[in-house]
């Protein structure tokens, strides 16, 4: 059998892989017709490092102190392969399909809309704030676990 190690469950390690991306828009609607987005950065191919600058202005830079817990498969990969957290963040999403970048006094209400389009997991990565200089523009305040 062609088990995927990450989840007994989950069928073959192709279905596994090949479970279609997440669609955003539904979600995403509300906040937008309401202008109450700042940035979206959709976290694809060169991780949550790579793409998230993209949608910042380079005199900021992202605090992220809250990242969620890493989806089964991404654990396996980083066990088994031997990656650190910076290598996988530049490589994977590592479970973040999207960044919604909101003011400060908009957050809950921009996650009760989520919630009520359905999303049912809605995470707070961080804060933006002021960049010095040529340091990165996301630096990461906790540990991928």
């Amino acid at each position: 059998e062609n088990l995927p190690p990450w989840d007994k469950s989950a069928g073959t390690v192709g279905d596994s892989l090949l479970i279609p991306t997440k669609i955003y828009v539904k979600c995403c609607l509300p906040l937008l017709q309401k202008q109450m987005l700042t940035g979206l950065a959709h976290i694809t191919g060169g991780g949550l490092l790579e793409n998230l600058p993209r949608s910042l202005p380079s005199s900021v830079k992202a605090e992220i102190t809250g990242h969620p817990p890493l989806p089964n498969v991404f654990s396996w990969m980083k066990q088994t392969s031997g990656l650190d957290d910076h290598e996988m963040l530049r490589t994977f999403n590592c479970g973040i399909g999207m960044v919604l970048i909101v003011k400060k006094d908009a957050v809950d209400e921009a996650k009760a809309l989520l919630r009520e389009t359905g999303e049912s997991v809605v995470y707070e990565l961080g804060t933006l704030v002021d960049r010095q200089g040529s340091e990165e523009q996301v630096e990461m305040k906790c540990t991928l676990t």
